[in-house]
Order: structure tokens, then sequence, then C-alpha cells
């Protein structure tokens, strides 16, 4: 399976809040949560979506399967939004 990843036209600055996401061929601006972030960084370093929720879930209070879904939703969004791609 190929590796999700942001294309480079998406910037992104960390906030105390979360972070927020720059996408310059739009010009829009996208703010992330905490959690949404701590998704985020992990997908952009290359973690698969597995990856991601298991590591998530060891950070987080949650199940495994709650935070799968999460990270999933999450991951749909971004997608739809052209915020996240697949590699390859």
């Amino acid at each position: 399976m190929n590796a999700l990843a942001p294309p480079p036209t998406i910037s992104q600055v960390t906030t105390e809040d979360g972070m927020v996401l720059l996408d310059d061929d739009r010009g829009r601006l996208y703010g992330l949560n905490r959690t949404a972030s701590a998704i985020w960084r992990a997908l952009a370093d290359g973690h698969s979506v597995e990856q991601a929720s298991r590591d998530l879930a060891a950070r987080f209070d949650n199940t495994p399967d709650r935070i799968r879904a999460d990270v999933e939703t999450l991951v749909a969004q971004l997608r739809d939004r052209g915020l996240l791609t697949r590699e390859g």
C-alpha cells in the first residue's frame, strides 16, 4: 500500500493549540487540534494509518478501535480537502 503524505503545496505551523495547515494552491487555512495534529505528524512522518492508530492508542486514554475510527475519519477529511494524498 502507498503511504499517505501531504502534497508539497501544504505548509504547516505548530501552535499552542495544535497546528495550522495552509494550502498554498487554494489559499485556505485549516486548524487542527492537538489530537488531530498528532495524527497529522504521524502520517506526515510516513506512518501508516494502522501504525499511527497503534501509536496514538498508546498515548491517549481510549480504546484502539475508537482511535482507529477517529484516525480513519480524519484521514478521509484531509484527503477530501486535498491535504493528504497517496505517494507512489
